[in-house]
């Protein structure tokens, strides 16, 4: 299974002191790694987290777990020209409701194959063209 994981995800992962939460933030990183799965980063949301990180709790801390994510074992999948043109089909579809980085991280999953895109951000609802799944549900 290929799964792309959001900024949303690693917020929950990194700054949640609920130990439910972050059973199974950590159950997801760890079956994105086992053998036959892949967990995607889009390098857009190491960029998202580092300066959401950075403004949360300063640079020190932003340079810790943006380290982390790199050396974290899951693909880094960087901005290529395959995934700006599905981005930009993207944005036009759905008339620039979308936020540019939303639709990379989309057009990412699309262009990798994913079979899930792990997000709590309520954006990906409005695509058709990716399953976003709300590993954590905070409402309940």
């Amino acid at each position: 299974m290929i799964v792309v994981l959001d900024t949303t995800f690693f917020v929950l992962h990194y700054f949640s002191r609920d130990k439910r939460i972050l059973d199974r933030t950590r159950e997801v990183l760890k079956d994105s790694r086992k053998l036959g799965n892949r967990g995607i980063v889009p390098t857009i949301v190491l960029a998202e987290f580092y300066a959401l990180t950075h403004k949360r709790a300063g640079r020190e801390v932003a340079e810790i777990y943006f380290t982390e994510m790199v050396r974290s074992g899951l693909t880094m999948a960087p901005l290529s020209t395959e995934i700006s043109r599905q981005a930009a089909i993207l944005r036009a579809k759905y008339q620039e409701r979308i936020p540019w980085g939303d639709c990379i991280i989309a057009a990412t999953a699309i262009v990798n194959g994913s079979q899930m895109l792990v997000t709590e951000d309520p954006h990906f609802d409005r695509l058709t063209e990716v399953t976003p799944r709300r590993t954590i549900n905070i409402h309940s």
